[in-house]
């Protein structure tokens, strides 16, 4: 079969730093497919290759990967896009077009009714098929996501259809399930009678300005709460599957996304110098705080305490479950640390857990120490990057890592009244926390974790 991604945004941040390198691995361990890369930004394939690919890269890859000049709002781009395809699958039986949309959301409908009229006017005697994968943020908000779809269905069947959350092709989302559904032992604790709380923190140090035209449209709350953190809530608190398949894992989520009310205690910000460089300052929020509830009968009354943003004193992604310390009230000894897990998604994927043990010389005083997993320790550095696991699954027509449009729309839901407030409530210094994460902290009598406060293996 004579497969092609055609790549839409070619030349964007996207395609070169995570969808290039995730091709050139795969057609390195001997998947067949092309690359059409389509962009403005060079005129001709040699000009688009020295600028976008490594002079080391192998023939392997750079022989699969052409280039073509490409404007949508040109007059006659699907006739010139239809043109190129129809060379490039010249004398095949079988064909597959999977048309990558690696584009800003508000591109999405253009895009989508250009591919129709392509695959109309595409005449060739060969048996063709065809899919389509969308990028997240799915829309603008849940009018849009829902207009969107719309527009994809009617061009597409949901089979064919591939909505992109990288993070589910992240190792650490996979192990979630496989840590909460194959051990007995967590499974047995994994609820409201055990669990205190939850956090998820995502701190980032780098900011957004060399993306500020794309980011200005998106915001925190659609690069990151409406997407990777709803898909790892789902992770943290669903109901066992009956079977890990796609299905099954689905409408296990969906129940959980459907449980949560819209987010209604939350604050946002941005960092103070967004935009200066540029002279266009803006009031995109660039981070935020909230606490959010899952109303399932095993997770009601876990508060899930969420923090995420840019521009941050240190790169910090981690989840924090914090279980219920009862023994420190029987012993009457407030010194007693609480029991907890530990998930550390960056700088390295490790699973903490902490318990307390007796200090050597001591009278019975305990201290908190931690059993650790460590990813590359234990299973080797050279795990697949999360975009080549994703690749894989669209080459092989496997949706296990996607989410479906009823978790994006649910998703669009929860978070609908922080898009409605377009307030920036407070503009913070860089490298430092926002005062209002504090004070969601303090209003809602937790401390957020910090790594020192429990001893390291």
């Amino acid at each position: 079969m004579k497969r092609i991604i055609i790549q839409y945004g070619g030349t964007g941040d996207l395609a070169l730093k995570k969808l290039y390198p995730a091709y050139q691995n795969l057609m390195e361990k001997q998947y067949s497919f092309s690359v059409l890369a389509l962009g403005r930004r060079y005129t001709t394939r040699e000009e688009f290759l020295l600028n976008s690919v490594s002079p080391s890269a192998p023939a392997s890859f750079t022989d699969n990967l052409d280039y073509l000049y490409y404007d949508m709002a040109d007059t006659d781009a699907v006739s010139i896009l239809t043109k190129k395809l129809r060379s490039m699958i010249e004398g095949s039986d079988e064909v597959e077009f999977i048309y990558y949309l690696a584009l800003q959301p508000s591109l999405y409908e253009d895009a989508i009714h250009q591919i129709k009229a392509i695959d109309a006017s595409l005449d060739c005697y060969c048996t063709l098929t065809k899919k389509i994968v969308v990028e997240k943020p799915f829309g603008f908000d849940l009018e849009s996501a829902l207009r969107y779809n719309e527009i994809l269905e009617k061009a597409f069947t949901d089979k064919e259809i591939f909505r992109v959350d990288h993070y589910l092709g992240k190792e650490f989302m996979q192990n979630l399930l496989l840590m909460r559904f194959h051990n007995d032992i967590i499974r047995r604790i994994w609820d409201n009678r055990t669990i205190e709380s939850i956090q998820i923190i995502f701190d980032e140090t780098h900011g957004v300005d060399q993306r500020l035209g794309f980011y200005e449209k998106i915001g925190v709350v659609r690069d990151t709460i409406q997407n990777h953190i709803m898909q790892i809530v789902t992770y943290l608190t669903m109901s066992e599957p009956a079977s890990l398949s796609p299905e099954d894992i689905s409408v296990e989520k969906e129940k959980v996304l459907r449980s949560i009310s819209p987010v209604r205690e939350f604050h946002m910000g941005r960092y103070e110098s967004l935009g200066v460089n540029s002279g266009h300052v803006v009031q995109t929020p660039t981070y935020a705080a909230l606490k959010l509830f899952v109303n399932t009968y095993y997770f009601a009354d876990i508060p899930i305490y969420v923090r995420t943003g840019k521009m941050q004193k240190e790169a910090k992604s981690l989840i924090y479950i914090k279980f219920k310390n009862t023994t420190k009230e029987v012993m009457h000894d407030q010194s007693i640390a609480e029991n907890g897990v530990i998930i550390t998604i960056h700088p390295e994927l490790t699973i903490d857990i902490s318990m307390n043990l007796k200090m050597p010389n001591t009278s019975w005083k305990s201290k908190p120490v931690r059993f650790r997993f460590n990813q590359s320790e234990t299973f080797g550095a050279n795990t697949p990057e999360a975009y080549e696991q994703i690749v894989q699954k669209i080459l092989i027509a496997d949706k296990s890592l996607f989410p479906t449009m009823k978790e994006i729309t649910e998703s669009w839901r929860i978070v609908e009244p922080m898009l409605e407030s377009d307030l920036v409530g407070e503009v913070y210094p860089i490298r430092t926390l926002p005062r209002f994460a504090s004070q969601l902290a303090k209003d809602n009598h937790f401390t957020w974790f910090d790594e020192t406060q429990i001893a390291k293996p």
